[in-house]
């Protein structure tokens, strides 16, 4: 049965969701103390990319399997009991600091074990949206979720370097667990919709092996997810190496590359805004081949900028982060109306996890390429390789039909409505 989403769950998610952002800022801030925490103790590269993988790998690993659970439990549940969980750690990790007896390894490892709760959560999370927001909503919400974690991710690390000035690391720590008890306390006084109206006792392999099906099965979706894996995959270069281009190819100092950077970062915000204004669209995936097409465009011509010329390097890639945005949230926004609701929890799981792995690929091998030819030759090269992609995927594949799935496996005894828990 097909839940529809209606006003009073739409003001339960908007609760929700003001207490997803204000926890997303506690933990901001821990990650940030604790990552510059093991720069100072350790003064190596090798901890720190350790330390990235650590919280990172775990999750791209337990993702799809997660996803299962997400569709098999109450999401409620799952979400309040994985942010107790890695409040909980974070409690022991404020006592390792308090008794001074902290060390990289014992952090590693609460790192792997937030990375594990993150593999749970996030689907959840995911899961829930479609189900609390009305369909002509999706993309202003997902325009302002975008808009809300870049900032909450940018004031969580500068409050605290500035708080770093003033405590000690176990007490700025404190402000994830209190950011914890805010977000939980808005979770108990929503109701979240149940997808699970029937209490047969399904296989875990016979969900998962459901949700595999759907995925293959349905019309365009597994070029849409290739799409997004290929997108991770050729744009991690230019995340990667941007340094060494501002830096070595283009003789640049700090200021030129905190230049580049804030000009990169205000492309996302205002392509997010974009999407927070802009009324709904209908052809959504036409739309999001437009935006990719705009972002490649701009990650080509940043490989072309003349030595030295900053503003000009900045100006592209504006024009590459403010398409992205909405490319990104388009994309979100389709497999969040195309995915019936008891499935929500395995598609996006398989959507992050492949996406996701491609990353630390297209950074390993970026590094490896960029020692034998120009920064700029790479970008251009993945730049064009991007464009074929998405050309092929348009012009040779179902995707441009994606959308369309919804349509088609939709009945009137689907809009029977739920109970909600």
């Amino acid at each position: 049965m097909e839940i529809q989403a209606d006003q009073v769950s739409f003001r339960n998610y908007l609760l929700f969701f003001a207490g997803q952002q204000i926890s997303l800022l506690g933990s901001s801030a821990s990650q940030f103390v604790v990552i510059w925490w093991i720069t100072l103790e350790t003064q190596s590269s090798w901890y720190l990319a350790l330390a990235s993988v650590a919280g990172f790998a775990p999750m791209i690993l337990l993702t799809p399997f997660a996803g299962v659970i997400v569709d098999r439990w109450s999401r409620k549940l799952i979400i309040g009991l994985v942010d107790l969980l890695q409040a909980l750690s974070t409690i022991v990790l404020i006592s390792l600091f308090w008794l001074e007896i902290a060390s990289v390894w014992l952090i590693l490892v609460l790192l792997v074990f937030r990375s594990c709760c993150q593999a749970f959560h996030v689907p959840a999370v995911e899961a829930i949206v479609p189900l609390m927001v009305p369909r002509d909503k999706l993309g202003r919400i997902n325009g302002l979720n975008y808009v809300l974690n870049g900032i909450m991710t940018l004031i969580g690390p500068v409050t605290a370097a500035i708080l770093l000035t003033f405590w000690k690391i176990h007490q700025i720590l404190w402000i994830d667990p209190a950011t914890f008890i805010v977000a939980v306390v808005l979770l108990l006084l929503i109701r979240i919709p149940s997808v699970r109206t029937e209490r047969e006792k399904s296989s875990f392999k016979r969900d998962f092996a459901e949700g595999v099906a759907f995925i293959r099965n349905s019309r365009g979706l597994v070029p849409l997810i290739f799409l997004a894996t290929a997108l991770n995959f050729l744009l991690m270069p230019l995340t990667t190496l941007l340094p060494y281009f501002v830096n070595y190819d283009h003789h640049g100092l700090a200021a030129e590359f905190a230049l580049v950077t804030a000009v990169t970062q205000l492309g996302m915000f205002a392509g997010g805004v974009l999407m927070i204004v802009m009324k709904e669209l209908k052809r959504k995936i036409l739309m999001t081949v437009v935006f990719i097409l705009l972002c490649f465009l701009g990650y080509a011509l940043a490989a072309f900028t003349p030595t030295g010329w900053f503003w000009f390097m900045s100006m592209c890639l504006f024009i590459m982060t403010f398409t992205v945005a909405p490319a990104n949230i388009l994309l979100r926004t389709i497999i969040q109306t195309i995915v019936p609701g008891q499935m929500q929890g395995r598609v996006n799981s398989v959507l992050m996890s492949l996406s996701s792995a491609a990353s630390p690929f297209g950074m390993v091998i970026s590094g490896i390429i960029a020692a034998y030819t120009a920064t700029a030759n790479l970008f251009l090269a993945c730049a064009i390789a991007g464009t074929l992609v998405l050309l092929s995927a348009w012009f040779f594949t179902d995707m441009r039909h994606v959308e369309e799935i919804k349509e088609a496996s939709t009945t009137p005894a689907d809009k029977a409505s739920t109970p909600t828990a």
